[in-house]
């Protein structure tokens, strides 16, 4: 049985005229005419935008930050979006960074996002997100314990001095600092306060400045990461003292 809607409609000089309308057709009509109005969007905040070897990249948010947090992130690459469940410091100087390179030695570019997801006083806290152009995301290892292993230090107080003796990745360092300098010295020198990260020549790479007091360092442990069974592992480790 077929079912049908009688319309009615008035026009002018009294005419009234009747249409028929099958409601599978109705409905047809009435979902093409709402797709004609736009629907106003949530006011998006940009995070950061990038326009390189044939990729253009915005990160933005929508949600506003708490306890001054930004939390869910859209990525738009290539005129496709999706929206991940990161989160970020809402500071602008502290905004998110974004890059591309073929990072996995496979295929195409990914896109790298690099996120700031703590700071304080001698600290900062960040995450890295690898991902691919179908979005799915490559795996990335702990480069923090992978600096860790490779540092070893021997602390000496005297009267008016301290005195550091580093050994990194199998290479000696030593270090002198009048004791006023600092109102604490750390009795070994420190490394994973502080991590950031960067992309060099399709190279991902942790940065973690090695500490020998709340606010005095040494230099910086660096970590390359490469591709190993569809994942980024720290592998060489390079120091990098501070001229």
């Amino acid at each position: 049985m077929r079912y049908e809607i009688q319309f009615l409609f008035i026009v002018k000089k009294g005419l009234i005229m009747r249409m028929w309308f099958i409601p599978k057709l109705l409905s047809a009509v009435l979902i093409a005419l709402s797709g004609s109005f736009s629907v106003p969007n949530q006011d998006q905040t940009v995070l950061a935008e990038i326009k390189e070897n044939h990729h253009e990249i915005t990160l933005n948010t929508s949600t506003q930050p708490v306890q001054g947090m930004y939390s869910g992130i859209t990525v738009s690459w290539n005129n496709r979006t999706k929206s991940f469940p990161w989160e970020n410091i809402s500071e602008p100087a502290f905004y998110p960074e974004v890059a591309t390179g073929n990072i996995d030695g496979k295929g195409q570019d990914e896109a790298i996002i690099i996120l700031t997801t703590g700071k304080g006083s001698g600290t900062r806290a960040s995450a890295v997100h690898v991902l691919k152009d179908d979005w799915t995301e490559i795996p990335v290892g702990d480069a923090v314990t992978k600096a860790k292993n490779a540092l070893y230090s021997m602390y000496k107080e005297h009267t008016a001095t301290v005195e550091y003796t580093l050994n990194i990745a199998g290479n000696e360092y030593a270090y002198s600092y009048p004791i006023e300098d600092a109102g604490m010295w750390f009795e070994q020198a420190v490394v994973g306060n502080i991590l950031r990260y960067r992309v060099q020549e399709n190279k991902l790479i942790a940065e973690m400045p090695v500490q020998v007091s709340p606010g005095t360092f040494t230099g910086s442990i660096e970590v390359e990461f490469r591709e190993h069974n569809g994942t980024l592992v720290p592998a060489e480790v390079i120091y990098v003292e501070n001229l």
